[in-house]
């Protein structure tokens, strides 16, 4: 009993030893926010003081240290998020994750994002000014100095792999790859040609397009391989926490309508959810400088930011900067293609992709003047199998200048410098609204929009042999949509499309205008606004066409009554889609059976699940049930006509049934929260029991599809809505004081689990709430702070 004992004491202190080791070892994985550092290569103290919500406050004397201390603390809290981002780019999750990802590795090395990149820096390297690339250099370094002196974080024991340094050319693979997110080109869906071919012009008039459209539309051919680059872009989504972007609003009102008499500006950028959030904060000053920014984990200067005087936003400009060319392979030998009248040779890239615990796998990649052949990786692009087809896509044939842009948007000193950065921006397109303390106010539609020869149609897969087709160029900044200082004062963007240039309205993928519409009729429903007033407009999600639809409805039953609490709730609905409202609950199950009994009869399912989340039926949802002569209410597989008020019927009786079935018989349970939720997923959190560690949430979501607070879902049949997209963030500054802006985002600052960052915003954020961005440093109540010393100070 006595050796029984010691053993079992033995086994007792063994286990709480072992457990205090991996206790200590997890908490060395998490970020210092208090202390002191000895670092190589920073040339001066530098102090990051971090405030109650994680965000750096970086005081340096120069800015090499402060985008090397910023470089090393951004590190510190999303150096996962950095790393699985460069792997997607160059092709190389294979090498960690296995040969389920040669595929995917596939697919980005024949994009080429790692050669654009690799290109792109040299050429940055080269020419740019010297602070651009010294303060570029120096955040890279930062980041290095993290991996080489940190224990790093947990995902990487769990995945099992260790990062390699950092280079400017990952920095510009990371814009790359956001360039790619932001390409709105991929989400155009073939279904209208499928739909027109097998019934006809009169489908498409209620769903906005008729056959004398098609010639400004994709082929089914570009369609289907966009629609796979796109799919295949969004399956990395479940690797790499830095997601598509999925909308956006913001504005900007002059002093005129402002209750301070200054200048009022607001943004929300909408991308799908993830954890890692997408953005961080971080107040960088030196003498000379400061920047309250938002920034992209692996990206030095700011996206969304301001000072003490400008500030700016964004939202997506969705111009379609990709093209593709069928090409004509020399019969008499396979390695050459014809163009222009000659004979020319495939450019050949050979490359090695490195499998994890298998053998290294040959890849070659031909190109064409064109660009990269989809074929090898997309299959069959056209009817015909043995003709091969070529990418032309903008950042293939730029030496980008984005980083130019942000540095020159980062340290602009007026309204017209600001602006030369805003015309650097290339290979993406990107509305910029701005406001300064001047009382100026502007927006600018930013990005390298492609000159097509006249003739040429670039939505269908075009003729390469020629040369006809070729890009001429691309149209000057000058010819881009811009506005400065209306007469009415009031600028916003919510993706819709935007006003003619010369005549020209450049072809994009806009989104219906609800939500801009919306915005604007919000700003003029009073003269003059705060800051605090506007959080309303942020968080409204009140949606008038829903309501009109609501009322059609209840008036085009016929003689059908239905269930008369149902019909009641429907009545007192008041078109917002709050956590604790029914009316939601019902319409958006009602709207779903009305879209499903009209469509599916001619669509099929598959066809159907993909036009249900579609924005072109989102677009037009108003249209078609308006027109009770649209040939959609009519099912095609039965002998009977149906009428628009035949499918309203049976589709508010399917909405009793289900909702009855799904939420069970007591209405007052019915809320809108309790089906439509918000978890934000990490990576690693995609299997039990990582979720209960890694990911955010659930949380009851207010907002919906098209309203300002877009808090998008798929519409379906279970009536249960996951929130897919959302506000990445919220920011609102008033130029009258400047030092306190509100902001929020949807989780932390911290990608690290171990972090007190990691979800300490989460339930501000689904709450409605802000936080005040601090500029001056005496104001930060509770800080922690971390001093970084030059190594040499040791002695």
């Amino acid at each position: 009993m006595k050796i029984f004992k010691r053993i079992l004491i033995i086994v007792v202190i063994v286990i709480i030893v072992l457990v205090a080791v991996v206790y200590f070892w997890m908490k060395s994985t998490a970020p210092d926010y208090s202390g002191k550092l000895h670092l190589q290569g920073l040339k001066s103290k530098t102090t990051v003081v971090f405030d109650a919500y994680g965000v750096p406050h970086i005081y340096a004397k120069n800015a090499q240290d402060a985008y090397y201390a910023f470089g090393y603390v951004h590190a510190q809290d999303r150096l996962f998020q950095m790393v699985m981002i460069r792997r997607v780019v160059e092709g190389r999750l294979a090498e960690i994750l296995g040969k389920g990802l040669v595929k995917t590795d596939k697919y980005m090395r024949v994009l080429t994002l790692n050669k654009i990149a690799e290109r792109s820096a040299k050429h940055f390297m080269k020419e740019a000014d010297e602070p651009v690339k010294q303060e570029v250099q120096a955040y890279v370094d930062g980041i290095n100095a993290f991996i080489k002196g940190h224990t790093l974080p947990i995902e990487f024991t769990l995945i099992g792999f260790k990062p390699e340094k950092f280079t400017v050319r990952d920095v510009f693979g990371i814009m790359e790859y956001m360039s790619l997110t932001f390409t709105s080109a991929l989400k155009e869906d073939p279904l209208v040609y499928r739909i027109y071919q097998k019934y006809g012009n009169a489908y498409l008039k209620d769903l906005g397009v008729d056959s004398a459209s098609l010639a400004h539309m994709l082929s089914p051919e570009k369609a289907a391989q966009l629609a796979k680059i796109f799919k295949q872009v969004q399956s990395l989504q479940s690797l790499v926490p830095i997601p598509i972007w999925e909308g956006s609003n913001n504005w900007v009102v002059s002093k005129d309508h402002s209750k301070s008499g200054k200048v009022l500006l607001a943004n929300d950028t909408h991308i799908k959810y993830s954890q890692p959030a997408v953005w961080y904060e971080a107040y960088i000053q030196y003498p000379g400088f400061n920047l309250y920014g938002y920034y992209l984990a692996g990206v030095p200067f700011a996206l969304v930011g301001h000072n003490n005087h400008y500030a700016w936003g964004l939202t997506i400009f969705p111009f379609d900067n990709m093209d593709m060319y069928a090409e004509q392979q020399n019969p008499e030998n396979p390695n050459q293609y014809l163009h222009d009248g000659k004979w020319l040779n495939y450019r050949v890239d050979h490359q090695i992709i490195k499998v994890k615990g298998e053998k290294d796998i040959p890849f070659d990649i031909r190109f064409t003047v064109h660009g990269p052949l989809l074929n090898p990786v997309y299959g069959n692009i056209t009817d015909n199998p043995k003709v091969p087809v070529s990418l032309w896509w903008a950042p293939m044939y730029l030496n980008t200048t984005a980083m130019e842009a942000l540095y020159q948007m980062n340290n602009a000193t007026d309204m017209e410098s600001f602006r030369k950065g805003v015309a650097l921006i290339d290979i993406v397109g990107l509305n910029v609204n701005y406001g300064d303390t001047d009382g100026n106010i502007a927006m600018w539609s930013a990005g390298k929009i492609p000159i097509h020869p006249a003739g040429s149609n670039p939505r269908m897969i075009m003729d390469g042999t020629s040369g006809k087709n070729d890009i001429t160029g691309f149209y000057p900044f000058a010819k881009n949509p811009q506005t400065v200082n209306p007469p009415d004062g009031i600028l916003n963007t919510s993706n819709n499309k935007l006003p003619a240039v010369d005549g020209i309205t450049y072809p994009g993928y806009y989104s219906p205008g609800y939500r801009s519409r919306r915005v604007r009729r919000l700003l003029l429903s009073k003269p003059k606004w705060t800051i605090k007033e506007m959080e309303k407009i942020q968080l409204d999600t009140h949606s008038a066409r829903d309501l009109r639809l609501v009322k059609l409805i209840l008036n085009n039953l016929g003689n059908y009554k239905g269930d008369p609490k149902i019909v009641a709730a429907l009545q007192s609905w008041d078109g917002n889609y709050d956590t604790a409202s029914t009316g939601a609950v019902i319409y958006t199950q009602l709207l779903y059976f009305v879209l499903r009994d009209a469509m599916m009869d001619e669509v099929g399912e598959k066809d159907f699940k993909k036009l249900i989340s579609s924005n072109l039926l989102r677009s037009s949802i108003e249209s078609l049930f308006t027109d009770k002569n649209s040939v959609w209410w009519d099912n095609v597989k039965t002998k009977a006509v149906e009428t628009r008020s035949d499918i309203f019927q049976r589709a508010f009786s399917e909405t009793t049934v289900a909702l009855k079935n799904n939420m069970g018989t007591d209405m007052s349970t019915w809320k809108w929260g309790r089906i439509h939720q918000l978890t934000d997923e990490h990576p690693i959190g995609k299997k039990p029991p990582f979720d209960k560690y890694f990911n955010v949430g659930p949380f009851p979501m207010q907002g919906s599809n098209e309203v300002i607070d877009k808090e998008a879902f798929t519409y379906n049949e279970h009536g249960i809505y996951p929130v897919t997209s959302g506000p990445a963030l919220r920011f609102l500054i008033d130029f009258s004081n400047t030092d306190h802006a509100l902001s929020i985002i949807p989780t932390g600052q911290s990608g690290n689990v171990f972090s007190s960052h990691y979800s300490d915003q989460a339930e501000m954020f689904v709450h409605g709430k802000y936080r005040t961005q601090i500029m001056l440093r005496k104001e930060i109540k509770k800080g922690k702070i971390l001093t970084l010393l030059p190594e040499t100070s040791k002695n």
